[in-house]
């Protein structure tokens, strides 16, 4: 048996690939490439060049499986559900017609148009759980066995070697069976690493035989590429053997690695003909140790690590010494750049939209213009001056604002930046645009190279264009959305500027009606929002978006509804520690892939107890992406759904989190709010330590600003009492504390089935009583000590008695509810802290969720 594991970062532990489960991948990857070979034929109409060019950009996704991967599977959608299926939508539609317009609104109705036209391939992708499986393998498994290279996965080495054998032919024309073959030549290391080049040659001779038994178009194709495969590891040179070798040596920085081999028990196997079982001999406790002892060395030489000395005490892998080379390396002329694409005050630009509906599309449409829109820039002008299209795999990651797409140097970088030099229009955004060198005949820039000369150009943004708009000469009526620009015309009774009625226009279709329009497979629960939509609210649902989040089931209705943002800890330092590229790209894609797995899972387990709730969390996902969330869902089930999610996400990415909970009323101002919540979101974070944290504040009353959480905070937080700080608000409450807090309200049952039974007593007046009061017994414990607590704030007293009157309280209660949960918060003393109204809070969410 093999014996190789994934180093995960940030984490920092090998994670061994399990070789039974793997070996059992054959069949299901010839079937997914036949089945994406069959969409491709269908959609070029049988010809055998275009069919080609759209397998290589279709089949590239199955190497991109977070970008359209879905938070949660759709069956079925009459809108396109977020931005890369825009992208994917366009990579297809680009090889069969051009794009007529690149007016920013023709684009998206164009893109929309052929959804339709599409519809299977992409419910095929994102509902396949044998894609989903190769994906997970391929992203787990490493692209070399041997410690010290086996910090980058096999997924990122095939998308890398797919994009060189592009960007080492400048000038060709598209040769896109290369780009397949580049994608598919190490894909049998899944299944036989030892006999690997065998075992993707039989791959292929599978998929030839079902594409030949099924009269597909591409058989000659797929000839060409099978023989390609077969022999990318012979003498023979060509652009794929190339493209490999270029790939394997800008991940293996094997210089490092060989001056380091005396220090692990198994140095002489690297240069052993039969590695895999010299390697196997020592055991995966050897084996893991080795990894991160040449993990370390790899840091030590490729980063300046007097930057994250305050990090260190979090990361394992950053405990080492820094040495430092100077090593001249004559480059020549790049083949292809670097282009950062910045969207510039993203989280004011969302925020400027006051409207639910509105901010959910504006969310949206950050992503679309640096990612799509940028790219389908880039692309056209590429086909206009006669070159080739730009691959799918170029566009290397795009999520929170930012992207980055590798560019054939056959453009100029004046060329490039030219393109990006005009406000975009109508929405008043100039992306802000960094073009470096990157990929060069025998080199590949690492992560770190690329990021200074970024960082070198950031002094850009801040040169001041001094070219103005003028909004109006004279007297004008101001938009009632945001509330700046003059307005223009009036949409849904109100007065709205170019832009908001822009954003407007295109919400009504997109955003949050695309999500409630979409039919969800929650791991076989079928979940249609629109049924209960429609049900409590009519066809007017659109515009009462926040109370169908809430939880109304009527319009008389009086529930509350929770923000839910979280961030990752210490995102910025994980990322700016990769040591190549393609580790930045697995560091981000399973960050990308792991939230979103978790999500799925949590509302999995969500809809198999109660579908009405799950349908109103759907509805309610403002951006659910990398390292950055916001769920908009109904304060009864926020803090369960929270904590189930975290908890999940850690295990999934190997990132904690911070996360933010208030709760508002319906008709609360969304941007105020979202304030509110990122200021608490920050404020929840352990400081000393790498932990994932949950902070709850709920307004019932007051309006929600950040001033407020900063005021509130400051008022509660932090009592001086003889010199020391007391508190009974600790903010950063440990995940695993406020799980505890679940499981004793709950008596250990399953805590989504114990607010499900809370939730679904309506049907009555006597049953919705007996719900409310089923939920104000939860909390009455904490009411009574945060109202004794009240009557002595300010006093020295505070703190001491409060902390006597608990135990009086506890000692003297008859009910066994209250006594363990004044045994659980009494428990909870650290550094002078108790979380009283941390877990008032976090009740009183379910008290007023209930409504």
């Amino acid at each position: 048996m093999v014996l190789r594991g994934k180093l995960l970062l940030p984490d920092f532990k090998v994670s061994f690939v399990d070789e039974n489960k793997v070996s059992n991948l054959e069949g299901k990857i010839v079937d997914v490439l036949f089945q994406l070979a069959s969409f491709s034929c269908e959609i070029a109409d049988n010809d055998e060049k275009k069919a080609i060019d759209i397998y290589a950009d279709v089949l590239s996704f199955l190497y991109k499986m977070p970008m359209l991967f879905s938070y949660s599977p759709y069956t079925s959608s009459n809108y396109v559900f977020n931005a890369f299926e825009y992208f994917f939508i366009y990579v297809i539609f680009r090889h069969l017609e051009d794009i007529s317009s690149l007016k920013l609104e023709d684009v998206f109705k164009q893109l929309e148009s052929k959804r339709k036209e599409y519809d299977k391939l992409i419910t095929y992708i994102v509902t396949s759980s044998d894609i989903r499986e190769i994906y997970e393998a391929l992203l787990y498994t490493p692209a070399d066995t041997r410690p010290g290279y086996n910090f980058t996965s096999l997924v990122s080495h095939l998308q890398l070697s797919s994009l060189l054998t592009w960007a080492l032919q400048p000038e060709s024309v598209d040769l896109n069976y290369l780009r397949i073959a580049g994608l598919l030549h190490d894909i049998g290391k899944l299944i036989n690493p030892k006999h690997h080049v065998t075992a993707s040659s039989e791959i292929l001779k599978k998929l030839i035989e079902s594409a030949d038994k099924a009269g597909l178009c591409m058989g000659e194709s797929l000839d060409k590429i099978k023989d390609l495969v077969e022999k990318h590891h012979t003498r023979a040179e060509n652009v794929l053997n190339m493209a490999d070798r270029l790939a394997a040596s800008a991940d293996r920085l094997s210089g490092i690695v060989n001056r380091y081999l005396k220090e692990i028990p198994m140095g002489e196997c690297y240069n052993d003909a039969n590695s895999y079982d010299c390697i196997e001999k020592y055991g995966k406790e050897k084996y893991e140790e080795a990894s991160k002892t040449l993990f370390k060395r790899i840091v030590g030489e490729t980063l300046e690590l007097s930057r994250f000395t305050k990090d260190s005490k979090f990361f394992e892998f950053l405990n080492t010494q820094e040495v430092k080379r100077s090593e001249e390396r004559k480059l020549g002329s790049p083949k292809a750049y670097l282009v950062y694409i910045d969207f510039p005050g993203i989280q004011k630009f969302i925020t400027s939209f006051p409207n639910l509906r509105d901010m959910s599309f504006a969310s949206t449409l950050v992503d679309f213009l640096t990612s799509v829109y940028a790219f389908i820039l880039i692309d056209t002008e590429f086909k206009n001056l006669g070159k080739s299209r730009i691959p799918a795999e170029a566009l290397l990651s795009g999520y929170g604002g930012h992207s980055y797409i590798v560019v054939r140097s056959d453009l100029g970088k004046d060329q490039i930046k030219k393109l990006f030099e005009n406000v975009i229009e109508p929405i008043d955004v100039k992306l802000d645009v960094k073009i470096v060198d990157f990929i060069y005949e025998d080199y590949v820039k690492n992560f770190n190279e690329v990021w200074a000369e970024i960082s070198s150009q950031q002094y850009e943004k801040y040169l001041i264009n001094f070219d103005e708009q003028i909004y109006s000469l004279g007297l004008h009526e101001v938009c009632t959305s945001c509330g700046i620009r003059p307005a223009i015309d009036r949409s849904e009774d109100d007065l709205l500027c170019e832009r908001c009625k822009f954003v407007r226009e295109l919400s009504k279709q997109r955003g949050f009606v695309a999500r409630v329009n979409a039919n969800y497979l929650l791991d076989g629960t079928p979940v249609r929002p629109l049924e209960y939509a429609q049900k409590y609210l009519g066809e007017d649902y659109p515009v009462k978006a926040m109370e169908f989040i809430a939880g109304y089931k009527k319009k008389e209705d009086n529930k509350y509804v929770a923000l839910i943002k979280a961030d990752g800890n210490r995102a910025g330092v994980i990322f700016m520690t990769s040591v190549t590229f393609s580790d930045y790209i697995d560091r981000s894609f399973r960050l990308d892939y792991g939230i979103k797995k978790s999500f799925y899972e949590t509302i999995s387990e969500l809809a198999r107890v109660n579908k009405d709730l799950a349908s109103r969390v759907l509805s309610g996902v403002l951006y659910l992406g990398g390292d950055d969330v916001m769920i908009l869902a109904p304060l009864v089930v926020s803090i369960p759904l929270a904590t189930k999610l975290f908890e999940r996400a850690e295990k999934n990415t190997g990132f904690t989190f911070k996360v933010g909970v208030i709760s508002v009323k319906p008709d609360h101002p969304v941007q105020f709010a979202y304030h509110a919540v990122n200021e608490l979101m920050e404020r929840s974070k352990i400081e000393d330590a790498n932990k994932s944290s949950i902070s709850c504040l709920v307004f019932s009353s007051t309006l929600a600003s950040e001033g407020v959480i900063k005021t509130e905070l400051s008022k509660y937080s932090a009592i001086p009492s003889n010199g020391n700080k007391k508190s009974f608000l600790l903010v950063s409450n440990d995940l695993d504390e406020v799980k505890e807090l679940l499981d004793l309200i709950s008596n250990k049952q399953d805590v989504f089935s114990f607010i499900s039974q809370l939730y679904d007593k309506d049907a009555t007046k006597e049953a919705r009583e007996e719900a409310r009061k089923e939920a104000r017994d939860l909390i009455r414990p904490l009411e009574d000590v945060v109202s004794y607590a009240d009557t002595l704030y300010g006093t020295d007293r505070y703190f001491y008695e409060t902390v006597a009157y608990m135990v009086r309280k506890r000692f003297r209660s008859d009910d066994e509810y209250t006594k363990r949960l004044l045994t659980l918060l009494l428990s909870k003393i650290n550094k002078n802290v108790i979380p009283l109204y941390d877990f008032y809070f976090m009740l009183k969410t379910i008290r007023v969720g209930i409504g």
